[in-house]
């Protein structure tokens, strides 16, 4: 693909701080219709990255383009109208009210804010009172609101969920699953990595300012294998061929058997099978947190 059919578009981008490089040589390209979950540590460098590519900062080096053209701090307004943007703890203007402010957002973003109404019920905002006056978790939802006001072509988030309920956080997945059938594009970081999964179809991993892996969910997701619990009183029982994470416990002359299988299913039930005295046993789903960790933990050892 090249930049010009890109939403986003970053090429050999590095982002100093004096003599600390906070991203360091950073390629992608996004298309339209892409959701994009954007993961690592604290400090990875996903918000400088973030703020790099919406013109808040400049790039020390490299190239920053949105829908086809170079953004820069001086001009990145122009862009923004077709984008929508919340982060978590955002500063929003204190002395405005809610409905003051998305008023104000209404005005400047293009094509109508024909989903206003929509957003107010699903979000359900306090929006008559001075923003400096609300919870962190309603201040959120004035700024998921306006991310999504008008419907923009590409909405970049940055830990959008912090501060919000359980409820909200389904209303604000809900919304990016139906921006993904319309192919609108969402470029998302975040610390919950079960969201991602939920609705991204590619999660990019930084690590110490460097994009160290690009996957595809399903990728990230075979990552994790299955979590295997099993209880028996064969105390001798040994865990399958190509077993990872392997835990053993004995109480009360049960063994307690853990481990996480990546390999092939019917060879699992074969060794289930034939586990004897078998007592109980436990095959759950892919863990994210291990996949990430995996995937995260191979980077540092190989840098």
């Amino acid at each position: 693909m090249n930049d010009t059919s890109a939403v986003i578009s970053l090429k050999n981008v590095t982002k100093q701080f004096g003599k600390f490089t906070a991203v360091g040589n950073v390629s992608l390209e996004i298309p339209a219709g892409q959701i994009v979950g954007f993961v690592g540590a604290n400090g990875a460098g996903k918000t400088t990255t973030i703020a790099t590519l919406l013109g808040f900062l400049n790039a020390s080096q490299g190239e920053v383009k949105l829908f086809g053209k170079a953004i820069r701090p001086s001009a990145a307004h122009k862009s923004h109208k077709q984008i929508g943007y919340a982060a978590g703890d955002m500063e929003l203007p204190a002395q405005l009210t809610g409905r003051q402010y998305l008023a104000f957002l209404g005005r400047q973003r293009k094509g109508g804010v024909d989903n206003y109404k929509d957003l107010l019920e699903r979000f359900s905002p306090q929006l008559d009172k001075k923003i400096h006056t609300l919870s962190r978790g309603n201040k959120q939802k004035i700024a998921l609101v306006a991310a999504f006001l008008g419907e923009p072509a590409l909405v970049v988030l940055d830990e959008p969920t912090s501060g919000l309920d359980p409820v909200m956080q389904e209303a604000f997945l809900n919304i990016v699953r139906e921006y993904k059938k319309r192919g609108k594009t969402v470029f998302m970081s975040s610390h919950y990595l079960q969201e991602v999964m939920d609705v991204c179809d590619r999660v990019l991993l930084m690590s110490h300012g460097k994009l160290e892996q690009d996957v595809t969910t399903a990728q990230l997701q075979a990552m994790g294998g299955k979590q295997v619990h099993v209880q028996t009183s064969y105390k001798a029982t040994k865990p399958p061929k190509g077993a990872e994470s392997i835990t053993h416990q004995i109480d009360d002359d049960l063994l307690t058997l853990r481990f996480v299988y990546k390999g092939d299913m019917t060879e699992l039930q074969r060794w289930l099978a034939a586990v004897k005295q078998l007592k109980d046993v436990e095959v759950s789903e892919y863990n994210l947190e291990e996949a990430f960790k995996s995937l995260y933990d191979s980077e540092e050892q190989a840098a």
